[in-house]
């Protein structure tokens, strides 16, 4: 996660906000690897999960149940952990089940545009609309990345290609970041 700005390596996962813990999901699937959450990001995901009972009773959840991931982000966030890593597939569900969700006052329009950005390109990767050519970029992050960039219906997450490289926030003349959202 190297390529990734000050603010985004620091800040937004010591005050993170729910669309951080998305971001954080976009990036590391892009990369193609599980999601690593401290305990800060742990404890907003679990409340964001827990705060709707009828959750659990999400075609997704029923599906892959997250009974078990809630009790590991308990413990990541009881104890501080600086890492809990979630895999790839049960970040999906986690997903899936935030998509089905309805709106609550602790979601704002920027959680659920970054939430509806990253189901959008979650499906533009597995369905290739763009028809690439694995021959040419493979199926790893070059292709996630040429997807991204051929999208018919831009987003926050694609208007700046993708994960955002070093330096790519702006910095106004406070010294305040502005970040991409």
């Amino acid at each position: 996660m190297g390529w990734l700005c000050w603010h985004c390596l620091v800040l937004r996962r010591q005050q993170p906000r729910r669309r951080d813990v998305l971001l954080r999901f976009f990036h590391a699937l892009f990369a193609g690897d599980g999601v690593g959450l401290n305990g800060i990001e742990c404890g907003v995901l679990l409340n964001w999960l827990t705060e709707d009972p009828a959750l659990a009773n999400s075609k997704p959840w029923t599906a892959d149940p997250l009974e078990n991931t809630l009790v590991r982000l308990g413990t990541s966030v009881a104890d501080g952990k600086p890492t809990t890593w979630i895999s790839t597939q049960t970040v999906h569900t986690i997903v899936a089940v935030l998509k089905e969700s309805p709106a609550s006052p602790m979601t704002t329009a920027q959680d659920a545009g970054m939430l509806a950005a990253l189901v959008q390109h979650l499906a533009e990767w597995e369905t290739n609309p763009a028809d690439l050519q694995p021959s040419r970029y493979g199926t790893g992050w070059r292709f996630r990345q040429q997807t991204i960039a051929l999208t018919e219906h831009p987003t926050v997450l694609s208007q700046l290609g993708g994960p955002f490289f070093l330096f790519q926030c702006k910095i106004t003349k406070t010294g305040q970041l502005v970040e991409p959202s």
